[in-house]
């Protein structure tokens, strides 16, 4: 038999709604064969007749129970599918068969079952939201740096972080709208009038957000995977970055051209790390170290107290394997006002081997980090050019 398919264009619980759908299209020689929120499966045939009803029942993989579909199957009506495990379809084509519920106070307490059901697992999914939004929150102001954290927020960990937060939100909505619609088909059964509340999109909305959302991150990914070169190193333009040789001979290098890594995060969409490094982290042999990061970030209201956060988690000496120290370093910080941005900070260790700086200008902020016998004092101005 030839399929057609066709966008699902109300709720699944409009039941009469959904009812009166499947019956226009029999009218039109389309016979459902398979049902689905976004797009139901037709079969084609004969135009006739036919009667849909939806009957609660929750069931599992196997499927309603057979007592039930023989039950049914003896007073004409055929199991034609089921929605979202909760809800069976069946069909009959023959005028004269009697309606499968002739009792309704049964009918309203299976319903009754199903809305319980529904505002119990909203309750779940709150419960749910509530520890995932505690849980990044502690893992974002732990240690009291959060803007740090989310400039320097890794790219691999943002797609996680938008399924396990924006997937649960659209779900919290599905079984909001859920639970009801299902009271509105209780009251409805009971005869009483509809509640007028604030309009809020129906289940059907949902379905497509989430749909959406689905299709979008997947490209995304499949954006990522086609592109590797994204996280190679390619020329800075934006800026000068300070140089190793520099720091520790006084001398300055000319360089035609200066290789970064062009990064992004949550807040960021446009950063920059320049990495050099010259000899081995532990080995005996000296070992010289320096990072600059540079953010153009979206607001300049957000420069300054970044910049404070980026240098706060840069004396921790915990960001990665090539900065961080084996024993608890002591810092001396010191603060130039007049240097020519908005913000500007240099730290030293007690020892001379450790050197962080970072300044703000409107809205770029550019963090400095640098192991070695050199000093980032002498070069405030160069700092600040990398903003300019």
């Amino acid at each position: 038999m030839k399929r057609t398919y066709k966008f699902t264009p109300v709720s699944m619980y409009d039941i009469q709604g959904l009812e009166k759908w499947l019956e226009k299209l029999a009218a039109q020689g389309l016979f459902l064969k398979k049902y689905r929120p976004l797009v139901c499966t037709f079969t084609r045939g004969e135009s006739r007749r036919v009667r849909y009803r939806l009957e609660p029942c929750r069931y599992g993989i196997d499927g309603p129970p057979d007592d039930m579909l023989d039950l049914y199957q003896e007073y004409g009506w055929a199991h034609v599918g089921g929605v979202n495990h909760e809800m069976v379809i069946f069909s009959c084509d023959n005028p004269h068969a009697p309606e499968p519920h002739t009792d309704p106070d049964i009918q309203l307490e299976q319903w009754n079952k199903l809305a319980r059901q529904a505002r119990k697992e909203f309750r779940q999914m709150v419960v749910l939201i509530l520890v995932v939004l505690l849980g990044a929150a502690a893992i974002l102001f732990w240690g009291g740096t959060p803007l740090a954290k989310l400039l320097t927020f890794r790219s691999q960990l943002l797609w996680w972080s938008l399924y396990m937060i924006l997937f649960p939100l659209k779900d919290l909505a599905v079984n909001y709208t859920r639970a009801r619609e299902l009271t509105s088909v209780i009251r409805e059964l009971e005869g009483r009038p509809k509640q007028r509340r604030l309009w809020f999109p129906s289940r059907q909305f949902f379905s497509w957000m989430g749909a959406v959302l689905f299709i979008s991150l997947a490209g995304l990914f499949v954006f990522i995977l086609r592109h590797p070169d994204l996280g190679e190193a390619k020329p800075v333009t934006e800026f000068t970055p300070l140089t190793l040789t520099e720091l520790e001979t006084g001398q300055p290098e000319h360089r035609e051209v200066f290789y970064g890594t062009p990064l992004w995060s949550p807040i960021c969409w446009c950063q920059w790390r320049v990495l050099e490094l010259d000899g081995r982290r532990w080995n005996s042999e000296p070992y010289r170290f320096l990072e600059t990061r540079w953010f153009d970030l979206p607001v300049s209201s957000l420069a300054v107290p970044a910049a404070r956060d980026l240098l706060a988690s840069s004396m921790k000496l915990e960001e990665d394997i090539l900065w961080n120290a084996a024993e608890p370093v002591v810092w001396s910080t010191r603060e130039y006002p007049d240097a020519g941005a908005d913000w500007l900070s240099v730290a030293d260790s007690e020892d001379g081997s450790y050197h962080t700086a970072v300044a703000a200008l409107e809205d770029k902020v550019v963090l400095v980090r640098y192991i070695g016998s050199g000093s980032l004092t002498d070069y405030l101005d160069k700092i600040v050019d990398m903003l300019q």
